[in-house]
């Protein structure tokens, strides 16, 4: 009986991590080249700061800060932050073990741990003979609520990249047309 019952543990624990085929992201870029690839278009506008003007309105209506702003250089700095909170779930099943014996003391411990996260947004407009082009770079920054930074790692995410550069293809039809 007592083997029956340790194979079920154990055939229950393995199906407990076993993982559904749901859809798949697009996969990350493998190299430096493909990465530039994805972050980068060009059009056959003469005028790059038209093209700038259209990023800046794309980047603010993501919800990104512009910090700075350059048009001799072609170069634009915004960011998007957020406060997120994580819940540690196992802490607060300890919590709730723990009053009885703590007379409730333990219901006082915080739950989890408060994070501030962001996107920054480094955007480089460059005129080039045929046109304009444009290349978006991002990175997402994590900093612990003391200010010390958790994390720091660049975006390599393409549905990313293709989100922005399509808003910003509408943008410059639109600043093209004058609307």
């Amino acid at each position: 009986m007592k083997r029956h019952a340790v194979a079920l543990v154990l055939a229950l624990g393995a199906g407990a991590c076993a993982t559904t085929g749901g859809p798949v992201a697009p996969a990350a870029p493998q190299t430096a080249l493909e990465l530039r690839q994805a972050q980068s278009r060009s059009y056959d506008i003469a005028d790059p700061r038209l093209v700038l003007k259209a990023a800046l309105n794309v980047l603010q209506d993501e919800g990104f800060v512009i910090r700075n702003a350059d048009a001799e250089l072609g170069l634009v700095t915004a960011v998007m932050e957020w406060r997120s909170s994580q819940r540690n779930q196992s802490l607060r099943i300890l919590k709730w073990v723990a009053a009885v014996p703590t007379y409730g003391a333990s219901l006082l411990l915080p739950t989890g741990r408060t994070e501030f996260s962001a996107v920054e947004a480094n955007l480089n407009v460059t005129r080039e003979a045929a046109g304009t082009r444009v290349r978006i770079s991002l990175v997402a920054k994590v900093t612990a609520e003391n200010g010390s930074v958790r994390s720091v790692r660049p975006v390599d995410d393409l549905t990313t990249y293709q989100k922005l550069l399509a808003g910003l293809d509408k943008a410059v039809f639109l600043e093209r047309e004058g609307l």
